[in-house]
């Protein structure tokens, strides 16, 4: 169970508040519970003159305290993207194959940054439709078979939407052909909670089914964990996979819902679509 982030904003902003200060913090997150320590890497991706920029760490962000808290200021954009990593293993891997800044997420394709939190049960099976797409792999994260799935259908003219729909089509399509291979498994996922950002729009889909309700939320323990929460400011919109305060109107983005959030002069224009 990964930990995501995302802000999009009328201005130029950093995003330390949510990022670092704050009481449920994505740094406070990465060691809010011992038993689920979010210790196998961290990622920032944010835009600067409309280019994409990522930095990424196979490290713990606890451990990197410093490093991360510098990033983060430096991150001043009106998108940013912040992810960090418990490494699922649908694979059963061994953990040296799994850490590493290629398997940390976000990751990037032309201008698009995507960070994913769950898991893909049966990555090979997704890996296999890539075709020509295959050889863009760089890492063994399960999400990077999602991410390059993606990518491949809205390369091809899909919108992100159409590609999430076509995804979870070809992943029920995959799963009746090869769950008799995964007796231990239930579902072809655990999760497909997403964020993109094009440069232009920040989406966010939070996806799980409802046996996945019962583990909650990291910090203040009051939601799923994997349930979404979003906030809207003016001038700006803040989306992450809990709540990072008390205090603030943070409301809930439920599974199967998407957000679709864009710069429309002086705000940010919002829609969830179920």
């Amino acid at each position: 169970m990964c930990r995501l982030f995302g802000m999009l904003s009328v201005d130029a902003l950093n995003a330390e508040k949510y990022l670092v200060a704050d009481e449920c913090s994505l740094l406070a997150q990465s060691r809010a519970d011992p038993k689920r320590l979010q210790g196998d890497g961290w990622g920032i991706g944010y835009y600067v003159n409309d280019a994409p920029l990522l930095v990424k760490s196979p490290k713990p962000v606890y451990k990197e305290e410093n490093r991360f808290i510098s990033v983060v200021r430096g991150a001043t954009s009106k998108l940013i993207v912040a992810h960090i990593r418990r490494a699922s293993n649908p694979r059963g891997l061994p953990r040296e194959k799994l850490i590493s800044t290629e398997n940390s997420q976000p990751f990037m394709y032309g201008n698009h940054i995507f960070a994913h939190n769950g898991t893909v049960n049966i990555p090979d099976e997704v890996t296999n439709c890539l075709n020509e797409w295959r050889a863009r792999l760089k890492g063994v994260n399960d999400s990077e078979a999602y991410f390059w799935y993606i990518m491949k259908e809205m390369e091809n003219g899909a919108t992100f939407p159409e590609a999430l729909q076509s995804f979870a089509e070809t992943l029920s399509k995959l799963w009746q052909r090869s769950r008799h291979k995964y007796p231990d498994k239930k579902l072809p996922y655990i999760g497909l909670n997403t964020l993109l950002s094009d440069g232009k729009r920040l989406y966010a889909y939070c996806k799980y089914e409802k046996e996945d309700e019962s583990r909650p939320s990291l910090c203040f323990e009051d939601q799923p964990a994997l349930q979404m929460a979003y906030l809207t400011k003016p001038g700006s919109l803040i989306v992450s996979s809990e709540k990072t305060s008390r205090e603030e109107d943070w409301k809930i983005l439920g599974s199967g819902q998407l957000m679709v959030a864009e710069v429309s002069g002086r705000a940010v224009k919002m829609e969830i679509q179920e």
